[in-house]
């Protein structure tokens, strides 16, 4: 359980006072009630349990939420269900919709959305978990999983289906595993195991801190396992996209399927994703359109914008400090496939024991720079060197290895610079501060989990801003098995609050990231470690203190 909390005394929760709560069960008996009695800016508060129903948003600007909004508890997330698995009419089988209008101020934050079957719109089914049409919303800290579309024509988005209407999407900080896609018609497309978002305007589509994995379609063609973006202002990052597959005849991409332009992928872990070809990414370029019924299909994209894509190697910062490993095709390129006349460019990639009858790496033409690639790849400055990861379960790299500063050189690309250590790479990143080759270099650099973090920051009032740094006793201490640690801020700045233990050795990262002047909280479980002394150690520039704890199994 992780959670940074400002100790607020006039404001709640980011939320004004004005706004009002409403309590399921409390106030009213489920949570479609609470919505139905809702205002603009209000919130409706969930408690844990187990709620039958679909909800609907009615184009209202709330929040719903579990009671991980309130004290960052993330067993709140498992605990708080929303099934949706007997919808009052089977037209209807998503669990949470988003259909009049709602934008990124209609929050979805802290439930275990599951049992969801899609929507159906003209013949085919859209969004087995979450369904987004013509709205947008901002999806944060959900477990969805074990959503199932199983529809005879064509189907998008096992977990989220999204397609915008002059609005931005945020979805972020959730798990989207165990989702799936059915289908046996041979002439219509299933996309978006995962994630399936459309627009063909302007909007920017954020997909980050996300871990979408174990996602499937099973259909006779099928693109896209884990993620489907079909919009050119698409931002993948910090992902781990893991153990996604796509089951047919024809298709690709077990992880990210790229369709006629190029979103910014950077610092994501692409590992283990199967398909027909390009298990790890998919480039495809063609001036054909799959689907052209506004529905949001591969290949809907504007005409002329396909047109210019052609003519034009793409911005290498688009597709930069990706590990991609352990990937497979059935065909060819089982870390990436890149077909079309389009050039895709990319920097800083690690593409490593993947695997395929043809090409296992890459298969196709990139435009590649400052990467190790397995068997090797024409460009400047690539490599081919065992990169040496430290483990099998995020790929970190071992302090050797020769992806750290192996990246590029010009200081818009440098890893951050670790503030109680200038000249050199804050961790994940490591060595000087020049941007390292895959997930954990450059300016994006951070740490990846598999587990909800549930990492948030909440502004305090000017008047209460504490006098000095100070780091408290944890309390209860001795504890079994978590504890709460306080810490101040007097200033803004770069802050890190690190366990140790009694060797020295770091057991967990709590804290890494910017922080505004302050007084935070920290609730840390210590599940799976041994009783023993252990050390925490806040860091903000200059200021380092360290305070002994004492865990009691």
């Amino acid at each position: 359980m992780k959670f940074v909390h400002v100790i607020l005394s006039c404001v709640l929760l980011g939320f004004s006072l004005k706004a009002n709560i409403i309590n399921v069960p409390v106030d009213q008996p489920d949570i479609q009630a609470g919505i139905n009695a809702a205002s603009d800016g209000d919130t409706v508060l969930v408690a844990d349990g187990i709620y039958i129903e679909n909800i609907n948003y009615l184009g209202k600007a709330i929040t719903v939420a579990s009671h991980f909004l309130t004290d960052g508890d993330t067993s709140h997330i498992a605990n708080t269900v929303i099934d949706g698995s007997q919808p009052s009419h089977p037209d209807s089988g998503a669990v949470v919709t988003f259909i009049s209008g709602e934008d990124t101020t209609s929050v979805l934050a802290g439930f275990t959305i599951t049992g969801g079957s899609g929507t159906v719109i003209a013949n085919g089914k859209y969004g087995g978990g979450i369904h987004i049409f013509n709205s947008t919303a901002t999806i944060r800290n959900n477990i969805i999983e074990f959503n199932a579309i199983n529809q005879p024509t064509d189907a998008y988005g096992g977990g989220i289906y999204a397609f915008l209407q002059s609005q931005d999407l945020i979805i972020e900080n959730n798990l989207i595993r165990h989702n799936s896609i059915t289908s046996t018609n041979v002439t219509e497309y299933c996309l978006g195991g995962g994630i399936y978002t459309y627009s063909d305007g302007n909007e920017t589509v954020r997909i980050a801190n996300n871990r979408i994995i174990n996602n499937t379609i099973t259909a006779p063609v099928a693109y896209g396992g884990g993620i489907e973006p079909g919009a050119a202002n698409f931002l993948i990052t910090n992902n781990i996209i893991k153990g996604n597959s796509i089951n047919a005849t024809q298709g690709g991409s077990g992880g990210i399927d790229v369709f006629n332009q190029i979103p910014v992928i950077q610092n994501n872990l692409i590992i283990g994703n199967s398909a027909p070809t390009g298990g790890g990414i998919l480039f495809e370029f063609t001036s054909s359109a799959a689907k052209t019924t506004g529905m949001g299909g591969r290949g809907a994209g504007k005409p002329a914008a396909n047109a210019a894509l052609k003519t034009n190697r793409t911005n290498p910062l688009n597709v930069s400090n990706n590990t991609i490993v352990g990937n497979s095709a059935t065909e060819s390129g089982g870390g990436i496939r890149i077909i079309g006349a389009t050039i895709p460019s990319a920097m800083n990639l690690i593409v490593w024991g993947n695997t395929a009858p043809s090409d296992p790496q890459i298969s196709g033409i990139m435009d590649l720079q400052y990467s190790d690639i397995e068997g090797g790849y024409l460009g400047t400055a690539n490599i081919e060197t065992d990169p040496l990861f430290a483990d099998t379960t995020f790929y970190y790299l071992l302090s050797n290895s020769p992806c750290i500063d192996g990246g590029n050189l010009d200081p818009v690309y440098n890893d951050p610079e670790d503030p109680l250590n200038p000249g050199f790479a804050r961790w994940p990143a490591q060595g000087l501060f020049f941007n390292d080759m895959g997930a954990y270099g450059g300016p994006g650099s951070k740490p990846l989990s598999d587990n909800l973090t549930g990492i948030e920051e909440i502004p305090i009032s000017s008047g209460n801003l504490p006098a000095g740094f100070q780091l408290f006793q944890n309390y209860p201490n001795p504890f079994n098995p978590s504890t709460t640690i306080e810490f101040a801020l007097a200033k803004a700045g770069w802050v890190t609050l690190n366990i140790y233990n009694i060797l020295g050795e770091e057991v967990a990262e709590l804290v890494s990231e910017n922080l505004s002047a302050g007084s935070y909280k920290y609730n840390w479980d210590a599940g799976g470690l041994a009783s023993g002394v252990y050390l925490y150690q806040l860091g903000a520039g200059r200021f380092v203190q360290t305070r002994k704890m004492l865990l009691i199994r």
